[in-house]
């Protein structure tokens, strides 16, 4: 259910907020999206923005332990497939050169590395023809998970950017440093801060086209920003400290709505992190998992994932930068005063079976953002934490769909 929420004027009465939503009603989808973006306004030439980083801040993390993200799934049958192969679909490898510093609004440790972010560029061949394209959806992953939660090869009816491309839209997914393709950080000088400063020189090398691609880089005029769980922290972080996206969706995340259980969770990721860790697969040393081991993944990430998603998905288990998980922390106690500064449209989506954030608490999370009119909760029935990797994953994309569509995207 999708659900217009209104701005209220202060944070407890967005906690308490139970009256005055109307109803979003998805309007018709048109399937050749395509055709429809070739009658777009012309983009105008690519354009350079000068990234203001300011002071770089090298600072150690907090050592108060709190939050832990990122959970459980799938129902069903298998969502069915709108892309299939050979369907005009282009899937360009991208990667961007960045600089781990933390010029956001919420104070955490980067150690001012410049490193490779990898990912994909992935939409309708129409869209991607030119030098240029109106519009396009930059997804940020959460824990414990990758790019792959996102462009999952491995089963095509949950690949989340080419169904998305299938229904007209261009993605970039990328692994945040650390994770994946990414070069990493060393962990304990990885935080949510920094991240979301690395989330934004991206979206101005999208606006500008300065990055690397396969078959040209493509510069965009609009760029939504979503993200996952603490991926979700990221985007709204960004979107605050820098004003800089046109959009921002808020998938499987509520500064408000951590489950007692993920907290008592903390104190064994928390204790791991305190004593340094563990080196991650490519030897940067402050890791930790999440999940205190592989049955622990499964259950919280998989556990009502097709066997093949499982199967495919297990192994692609990744270890986190303890100082992305400990700044959590700063960036709850930060999100709730700064996030009536976003004045763009706002998607909070959530399941109603997420076992991370608690539904009736995490669906108030909109109410935070007082400085938009246009924000919409959609509460999808029967999804879990793992939006993507589970049967609900098509009537997540649908919703996903409807939202860009009426936004411009």
């Amino acid at each position: 259910m999708l659900a217009s929420t209104a701005s209220v004027g202060s944070i407890g009465k967005a906690v308490g907020y139970t009256s005055g939503a109307g109803f979003f009603r998805l309007r018709p989808r048109i399937r050749d999206r395509a055709a429809r973006l070739r009658a777009d306004a012309v983009v105008g030439p690519s354009r350079s923005f000068p990234f203001p980083y300011g002071e770089v801040r090298i600072m150690r993390l907090s050592r108060t332990v709190l939050a832990a993200l990122v959970s459980v799934l799938p129902v069903a049958a298998a969502p069915t497939a709108v892309a299939a192969p050979g369907d005009g679909i282009l899937d360009r490898e991208i990667s961007f050169t960045v600089h781990n510093v933390n010029a956001s609004g919420v104070p955490c440790g980067t150690d001012g590395g410049t490193y490779t972010v990898h990912g994909h560029l992935t939409g309708p061949a129409d869209a991607l023809a030119g030098s240029t394209a109106p519009s396009v959806s930059l997804y940020i992953h959460g824990l414990e998970v990758g790019e792959w939660f996102w462009h999952f090869d491995a089963v095509p009816a949950y690949n989340h950017v080419r169904e998305m491309a299938a229904r007209g839209h261009v993605s970039v997914s990328v692994d945040r440093i650390g994770y994946g393709a990414a070069d990493g950080a060393p962990g304990d000088l990885s935080c949510v801060g920094g991240q979301a400063t690395v989330a934004h020189q991206i979206v101005q090398d999208l606006r500008s086209g300065n990055y690397a691609a396969d078959g040209g880089a493509v510069a965009f005029d609009r760029v939504a920003l979503l993200g996952h769980s603490l991926g979700g922290a990221v985007a709204q972080v960004e979107a605050y400290s820098f004003g800089d996206v046109d959009a921002v969706g808020v998938l499987a995340y509520s500064d408000l709505a951590l489950t007692p259980e993920q907290l008592a969770g903390s104190l064994t990721w928390g204790a791991h992190c305190l004593t340094g860790g563990e080196p991650s697969a490519a030897g940067a040393p402050g890791y930790s998992y999440l999940t205190p081991n592989v049955e622990a993944f499964q259950q919280d990430f998989l556990a009502q994932s097709p066997p093949d998603v499982l199967a495919a998905a297990l192994p692609l288990r990744a270890i986190n930068p303890c100082g992305d998980m400990t700044s959590l922390v700063e960036a709850t106690l930060i999100d709730p005063a700064r996030l009536g500064s976003i004045h763009v449209p706002v998607l909070v989506l959530t399941g109603s079976q997420d076992r991370v954030f608690d539904v009736n608490r995490a669906r108030f999370q909109g109410n935070l953002f007082t400085g938009t009119s246009d924000v919409t909760t959609d509460v999808v029935d029967g999804a879990t934490h793992g939006l993507t990797l589970e049967p609900t994953a098509a009537q997540v994309r649908d919703d996903l769909d409807g939202w860009l569509d009426s936004h411009g995207f």
